[in-house]
């Protein structure tokens, strides 16, 4: 998507345009085990979680939070009433939360990478609502801990989430389809168990260290190829 965009555009398409997203290393941002994970947070082992995060979740208006409000609400309305709460990271509890129509648990901000690993593990969902975002590092680092992934169709979304297949690609700025995204990855179990193992192979195949550095070195030689052959 990011290409197609630069493509598109009247600086850059009369250009050749390369695209190498930014990597991870998948030995870092791992499954891990969601027992343990959610003990040390101290989130339920009974229920379903919903994870929403990034830096200044609830306060930067650039990632959604009432849309996510908005899907949460109608997802509360659903079978799923009983069965999911809701986590979030990147924001400590305001004096007066947002009624979500879930039990809310504000895990606060995390600065390491294991705390990190161990946040996205213990989730079955992640949800990142953004109205403007380019390859959020917090997807593919949820997409590397297994966990499957549900964002709008915009910006660099497209580039790290298969619809449907690592996780759920909702309709711009439609909050029902959000709710409907966190429905489908959340309803089936052994559904739920193939979007986390795509999720995990999506980023090993990728979006790792070793991928990023194979793309620049491949790029730099082929335009230090195309230099010489032009001089000569």
């Amino acid at each position: 998507m990011a290409t197609k965009c630069a493509q598109s555009s009247t600086l850059l398409n009369q250009h050749r345009v390369e695209c190498i997203a930014n990597g991870i290393d998948p030995a870092v941002y791992r499954p891990m085990e969601k027992k343990v994970a959610r003990a040390a947070l101290r989130l339920p082992q009974d229920k379903q979680i919903i994870l929403f995060g990034s830096l200044m979740a609830t306060s930067d208006q650039r990632k959604g939070f009432p849309l996510l409000q908005a899907a949460l609400q109608h997802l509360s309305h659903t079978e799923l009433a009983e069965t999911v709460e809701v986590a979030i990271f990147g924001a400590s509890e305001p004096k007066d939360p947002p009624k979500f129509g879930f039990k809310t648990h504000y895990l606060g901000s995390f600065s390491d990478d294991l705390s990190l690993s161990f946040v996205y593990s213990a989730a079955d969902i992640f949800v990142l609502p953004s109205v403007q975002e380019n390859l959020a590092n917090t997807v593919i680092e949820a997409l590397a801990c297994g966990v499957p992934c549900l964002a709008f169709d915009i910006g660099g979304m497209p580039d790290m989430i298969e619809h449907q297949n690592n996780g759920y690609l909702a309709k711009p700025y439609e909050a029902q389809d959000l709710a409907a995204g966190m429905r489908f990855i959340l309803k089936d179990a052994s559904q739920q168990n193939i979007l986390s193992k795509q999720a995990r192979e999506s980023v090993i195949t990728q979006f790792t260290l070793a991928i990023q550095a194979k793309r620049y070195a491949w790029l730099f030689q082929e335009v230090a190829l195309s230099d010489s052959t032009d001089e000569n």
